[in-house]
């Protein structure tokens, strides 16, 4: 649990802003909650995705620290991009397409209160998300740049600051 609070927490606050920030200012904007809808679904993804890229090409720099400063670069970066796509992809795309759009339009008009609405829709679209995407990142961990486990966390293993495969 610990780890998963450590790897999707930060990218969380930043979608949570990007998602809750876009939908009231489309809301205002336009009165209407398809606009607002479908500009939560994307604030939420552009900050989720910002943050988990940045620390996926964190840890696969550290982890190629033996190539040179360009091909470091480009195979830190690489090795990013599947490791978002393997592990988000799946839970991105029935999130993206059907559950948070959905949510986020149908929660107002049940609870008849927009922000009430919104934060059913932002719960019942994360926990859609997050059941796809710790799936994912616990089937695939070999193909993931993570941070590996601290000294404490791991008993009588040796740990390196990062893996990528």
């Amino acid at each position: 649990m610990r780890e998963w609070v450590r790897r999707y927490l930060p990218c969380e606050i930043a979608g949570t802003v990007g998602e809750l920030g876009g939908a009231a200012v489309a809301y205002l904007a336009t009165g209407s909650l398809a606009a607002a809808a479908i500009t939560a679904t994307i604030g939420a993804s552009a900050g989720y995705y910002a943050v988990a890229y940045a620390s996926a090409l964190r840890w696969s720099y550290r982890g190629n620290d033996d190539r040179r400063w360009p091909s470091r670069v480009l195979v830190s970066s690489l090795f990013a991009l599947r490791s978002v796509a393997v592990e988000f992809g799946p839970a991105e795309l029935i999130d993206s397409v059907a559950v948070r759009p959905v949510a986020f339009y149908v929660g107002p008009l049940i609870f008849h209160n927009t922000i009430a609405g919104w934060i059913f829709g932002k719960l019942v679209s994360d926990l859609a998300f997050y059941l796809l995407a710790i799936f994912s990142y616990e089937r695939f961990k070999g193909l993931l740049v993570r941070v590996q486990p601290t000294a404490e966390e791991v008993a009588d293993e040796s740990v390196s600051t990062s893996a990528a495969a």
